[in-house]
């Protein structure tokens, strides 16, 4: 099957005439299509150009807005909760995140709760947003009810993943980022959309048995990762992100594939950790780096070549994908045409590379 290889430059400047075209003035416009393009840059497709197409269709329909009201609603000197008028999510994500960092510079700590967001993309994206400031960053977000709980076959919660970022000193930072699930939501809808199976225990179908069928996934399942604790773990992320700000939670969180006409109204919870407020930034990242360093030393297990810390892949993936281009699939391609015409857009997938 062909595979299209897309510049970045060429991916961002597509996805901001796009948002643009839908009136999110360009500044929005910008900062939602690096945070697709970094998805792909890192090898999370999942949560790359592929979102692209509900994103329009939220947008278009009025459940996304183009210029909505972000509000505080409540704050104090080290935390803030803000309603984010179901913007789209990267933007409120980002005022959150950047307010963290501010606060944080004069408590040490701070904490941001987010209402009314929707699709906010790569966790890590504002976990990452500290590292220049020397500072760990944290970052959480609920979503649409496709995971069973522990012991049970409904879809109840949401794949809700965790991000922290901490810096170090010449080493790659380290950098978690991974949904409770035992698989990101958006790689079973990139199977749907390519039309590829999915491999086995990843999902069950809505009777609760095991499938590959990615269409049957979608409409039964996914599964928490290591059993009761990844559930537990989403389970909390509901109570940080969306109790805890006023969201919705659960099976109350909306659709980003369905029902355009409607925002999803999940929540987020960004932190900040000033690493001055408890010791010497330069000797914390030395230690960073010992401890890194003595990680990737330990004994390899049979057939693992090397041993590679949270967030390594994804730097080595960026690294490569910004000489070389990031792959996309047919199926993510036929979307993109889709939105160039109906849009009537410039700039024309079409012609982007085919392998």
């Amino acid at each position: 099957m062909a595979v299209i290889n897309v510049n970045h430059e060429q991916a961002r400047a597509f996805c901001t005439e796009a948002f643009m075209a839908l009136n999110v003035p360009k500044t929005d416009a910008e900062l939602v299509a690096d945070n697709l393009v970094e998805g792909e840059l890192r090898g999370l497709g999942s949560h790359g150009l592929s979102r692209l197409i509900f994103y329009v269709r939220k947008l278009e329909a009025g459940g996304f807005k183009a210029n909505p009201d972000i509000r505080v609603m409540q704050e104090r000197t080290s935390t803030l909760m803000i309603d984010a008028d179901n913007s789209l999510g990267a933007v409120a994500g980002a005022i959150a995140m950047n307010r963290c960092i501010e606060k944080a510079k004069s408590t040490g700590i701070a904490c941001a709760t987010v209402k009314n967001g929707n699709h906010y993309g790569i966790a890590a994206h504002y976990s990452m947003m500290a590292l220049p400031h020397d500072m760990i960053g944290i970052s959480m977000c609920n979503s649409v009810a496709k995971m069973s709980v522990h012991g049970g076959i409904d879809p109840i919660l949401g794949t809700n993943p965790i991000s922290i970022a901490v810096p170090a000193d010449k080493r790659y930072p380290l950098v978690y980022d991974a949904a409770t699930s035992l698989v990101a939501l958006g790689k079973v809808m990139v199977a749907d959309i390519e039309g590829k199976p999915i491999p086995e225990g990843w999902a069950i179908d809505r009777n609760g048995h095991p499938t590959t069928n990615a269409r049957e996934a979608l409409n039964g399942a996914i599964l928490p990762f290591g059993s009761y604790k990844g559930s537990g773990l989403a389970v909390m992320v509901d109570v940080f992100t969306a109790v805890l700000s006023g969201a919705q939670f659960g099976m109350h969180t909306g659709e980003l594939r369905a029902n355009p006409e409607v925002g999803q109204e999940v929540g987020f919870f960004f932190g900040a950790i000033d690493i001055a407020a408890f010791q010497d930034v330069h000797g914390f990242k030395q230690r960073m780096d010992q401890m890194i360093a003595e990680l990737k030393a330990s004994r390899r297990s049979e057939g693992c070549d090397e041993i590679l810390m949270p967030g390594e892949p994804e730097f080595l993936k960026r690294e490569k994908n910004l000489k070389e281009g990031f792959r996309i699939g047919p199926g993510v391609l036929r979307d993109l045409i889709s939105i160039k015409e109906r849009y009537g857009l410039k700039i024309d997938p079409a012609a982007w590379q085919v392998t």
